[in-house]
């Protein structure tokens, strides 16, 4: 019966970080997705000015 309880511990511990790391995931791809997919297909984006050029 222990055993039983621990199992179900145990599931429901590595389900529930399972499903945290794909929610995070999921919210750190989609506002970039299409940005990820233009890049896929090869449209290389304009570099971006270092900081220092920006200030002067």
């Amino acid at each position: 019966m222990l055993h039983d309880v621990l199992t179900g511990l145990a599931l429901t511990l590595f389900g529930s970080a399972g499903a945290t790391a794909i929610g995070v995931i999921r919210t750190s791809l989609a506002p970039q997705w299409s940005r990820i997919c233009r890049l896929a297909l090869g449209h290389v984006e304009p570099a971006s000015t270092p900081l220092v050029e920006a200030v002067r």
